[in-house]
């Protein structure tokens, strides 16, 4: 008997040392697919399921739970061959740095606390984690949290999903009519990083239906180039960049094929992710509007930032121009909502346009990639 109690309470110890950890870690939007169809989407970027106990933990299951009050209305649960790719996956990363490299990704310390490793199988020894990344759900209706079960009920972690659209209220940053070249569909890269996860790449396009008039060599080939950026809403100055580069080499060469361009683009990133957030946003600004709302300006031509730190902007004053610096392969402005007055470490807000129209005859609704967009003020 006594045997026994102690095997029970070893159980017990290790299911209530299973911590499920977020990143981001304070909600999950949903972003709508349809609004005629009444249909969105949410990206769970990160789980963490961390043995905060004593004794090795043997998981068997993971499930994730979409529900709308007290009920289950989506779920998934991945079984012993799933969570061995996601174990096989991330500890090598870990191990060579990478997880730390590409935080903004992954969350950093606000994922895994400092001393935390990564499991390479599915006993987690105590201090072991493992990481389930990068899980879509597409649903009708409203959903107001997702749940995260470990080992049918022996660790739970719940994270509350928001459907909604920033407090402040903003307007469209440029003049004219724009193209969104990546927004928050996730055929794009935006949505699958959390800090632009509903970012847009504004480019303008010619009547040739390019975004560069000869050979898109030069800066000033490109329609968009030196177009002026506006506060979209008014707001204090919390960061400036203003000393960073254009370098042309970073666009697509005329002779060269969309996948040697990539590779060699691959090849640079690791190079301006070094740079931290100047390699990577380039010249940029950051306006604070309250609320824990941020908008971030991206990509500027150097010598065309306006504004200082601690500077007020008023609603569409303007405060640089479009270029390519940092991390651009082009010409365009990169804009976004964030939770924190940062370019890398935080977390997307969609973005609340007033008196923006879709260019095309579609009833209200959010805009996606490939729209093109133009104010009406």
């Amino acid at each position: 008997m006594l045997s026994l109690l102690l095997a029970l309470a070893g159980l017990a110890t290790s299911a209530q040392a299973l911590e499920v950890r977020f990143y981001p870690g304070e909600r999950i939007y949903a972003y709508e697919l349809s609004a005629a169809h009444n249909t969105s989407s949410v990206l769970a970027h990160n789980i963490a399921i961390i043995n905060d106990g004593v004794a090795p933990v043997e998981l068997r299951d993971v499930t994730l739970e979409l529900m709308n009050g007290d009920r289950v209305l989506d779920s998934r649960t991945f079984g012993a061959p799933e969570l061995t790719r996601f174990a096989a996956g991330y500890a090598p990363l870990q191990a060579a740095g990478m997880l730390d490299t590409l935080a903004f990704q992954f969350g950093g310390a606000q994922l895994l606390p400092e001393g935390r490793t990564l499991s390479p199988d599915l006993t987690l020894d105590p201090g072991e984690a493992i990481m389930i990344t990068s899980q879509v759900f597409a649903f009708g209706g409203a959903r107001d949290r997702l749940r995260v079960r470990v080992n049918d009920d022996a660790g739970e972690g719940a994270i509350a999903i928001h459907t909604g659209v920033s407090q402040t209220i903003f307007a469209f940053p440029l003049r004219g009519q724009w193209y969104n070249a990546s927004g928050a569909t996730f055929h794009t890269h935006h949505r699958w990083t959390p800090m632009e996860e509903f970012a847009f790449d504004f480019v303008r396009l010619g009547a040739n239906g390019k975004t560069h008039r000869r050979t898109g060599e030069r800066f000033n080939d490109y329609y968009a180039y030196g177009e002026p950026v506006f506060a979209a809403a008014a707001g204090r100055v919390v960061a400036v960049v203003s000393d960073q580069h254009e370098d042309a080499s970073a666009m697509q060469r005329p002779d060269e094929t969309i996948e040697a361009y990539f590779a060699r683009l691959q090849a640079d990133q690791m190079t301006r992710l070094a740079g931290g957030a100047p390699g990577i946003g380039g010249n940029q600004i950051i306006i604070d509007h309250g609320n824990g709302e941020y908008s971030f300006y991206g990509h500027l031509r150097p010598g065309s930032v306006r504004v200082h730190v601690g500077d007020t902007v008023e609603r569409l004053q303007q405060i640089g121009a479009v270029g390519s610096s940092g991390n651009s392969t082009e010409p365009h402005l990169h804009f976004h909502v964030c939770n924190a007055p940062e370019l890398l470490m935080c977390a997307g807000i969609p973005v609340r346009f007033e008196q923006l129209d879709i260019v095309i005859p579609d009833p209200p609704r959010q805009p996606q990639s490939g729209d093109f967009l133009r104010p009406l003020q």
